[in-house]
């Protein structure tokens, strides 16, 4: 039987010619061969110089500049041919032999198994194996989460210089609405002494800017409606004041003051001495645990998102406790780990600290009805409140201080 051999023409197709009695010779050294190694006739000593050069590498330079073969009268055979390794390596690549189609088989009558020929499958195949994945360590996530509390904090920075509305919307008004941070950056022209509030409510106005804060945030839009009244019911009042309060401390200043440096209350409060010493209970109260621990913006930043993210509220239906629990434990997580950082000794006293403020937080309430009582009895008996911080604080205001005693007296 006549003998078969496969020539490549091109890299996927091969044609096949008679072969009776030519011998095979090497095309790289011209000795005797022994069949296809890796796709080229080839000798034994070709083919392993071949295949170490692929593993172990070709580091030697060419003594005639790489032109070793450039003349054809040198061969490998002739004694007087420089035994250059990175001139014959070339050879063998410009002959065409290739390491992925190696076939070590050593018979002078082995022809190229024409599964050795690569098929476009195999080719894209062998392509999709080079993408990779993209790698998203706990690194990038943190600091995703660190990118968007930066902005929100800049944002309500921003926007609370500019607001100046006299709506009085009730917590279920803000949820059914759409985000009105466009609205707050546009503010209207109120002169505050002719409302029925008297002053500009800074108070009221940073509750409302809370709002759209946490309903910018992502985990917001997967709660339920009613999840969504009850967390902002809760969260509004104490962020505003935490919020405040780093603010002022941001600006070296020893009580919270408005956004634009002034006074959060008229002048003439100061000078009654039952307001005053209330009022500067509110305003100083929130900063002590602050100045304390000479808190961090990331710190307070953390701080602010576990306070916010609090599974705990009174009413939440099971999938907001978990949406929010897992909020919540990923910002605690954060917060432990930047303590810990910073003062390995001192971090599990001072991550217990830092959560403390929240406790802290909540008297704000009382005080704030204390301040209301004031203000309504010594400054302006019909002294307006507004109607987010009335639920916020879960009283009702609305009735006059004087029926609130009798009730008090009576129990």
């Amino acid at each position: 039987m006549e003998k078969l051999l496969y020539f490549r023409i091109s890299r996927f197709s091969a044609f096949m010619i008679t072969n009776s009695e030519r011998p095979q010779i090497c095309e790289i050294c011209h000795s005797k061969a022994f069949g296809y190694n890796y796709d080229v006739v080839s000798c034994n000593a070709c083919k392993m110089f071949f295949r170490r050069s692929n593993t172990e590498g070709v580091d030697e330079k060419c003594k005639k500049g790489g032109k070793c073969y450039d003349d054809l009268k040198y061969d490998l055979k002739k004694e007087d041919r420089p035994r250059c390794r990175a001139c014959r390596y070339k050879k063998c690549v410009a002959l065409g032999m290739r390491q992925h189609k190696s076939t070590d088989s050593g018979s002078a009558t082995s022809p190229a198994a024409p599964d050795s020929i690569p098929s476009p499958t195999s080719e894209k195949s062998m392509k999709l194996l080079i993408v990779q994945k993209p790698i998203v360590t706990q690194a990038h996530v943190d600091s995703t989460l660190f990118q968007q509390m930066t902005a929100l904090h800049k944002t309500r920075k921003e926007v609370y210089l500019t607001i100046n509305i006299c709506e009085d919307p009730s917590f279920l008004d803000l949820v059914l609405e759409g985000s009105n941070l466009s609205k707050y950056r546009r503010p209207q022209p109120i002169e505050w002494e002719k409302t029925e509030r008297k002053l500009k409510p800074w108070g009221s106005l940073g509750v409302l800017l809370i709002v759209e804060i946490v309903k910018a945030m992502s985990f917001y839009e997967k709660l339920l409606l009613s999840d969504r009244v009850i967390l902002l019911k809760n969260v509004a009042f104490k962020s505003h004041h935490l919020a405040i309060a780093f603010d002022s401390f941001m600006a070296k200043k020893g009580r919270v003051i408005a956004p634009n440096g002034e006074e959060m209350f008229p002048s003439a409060l100061f000078e009654i001495e039952e307001c005053n010493e209330i009022i500067m209970d509110l305003l100083t109260s929130p900063m002590q645990p602050i100045l304390e621990l000479n808190l961090t913006e990331n710190e307070y930043l953390l701080l602010n998102m576990i306070m916010i993210c609090n599974p705990a509220f009174s009413g939440l239906s099971p999938s907001g406790r978990e949406i929010l629990s897992e909020e919540q434990r990923a910002y605690a997580r954060i917060l432990f780990q930047i303590c810990m950082i910073t003062d390995p000794r001192k971090g599990p006293s001072r991550y217990g600290q830092i959560l403390a403020i929240m406790d802290k937080l909540e008297r704000q309430k009382e005080v704030t009805n204390r301040v209301v009582h004031a203000m309504r009895r010594c400054w302006k008996p019909d002294f307006y409140f507004a109607g987010v911080l009335i639920e916020a604080c879960h009283l009702d205001y609305n009735r006059p201080p004087r029926v609130k005693m009798e009730i008090k007296d009576e129990q």
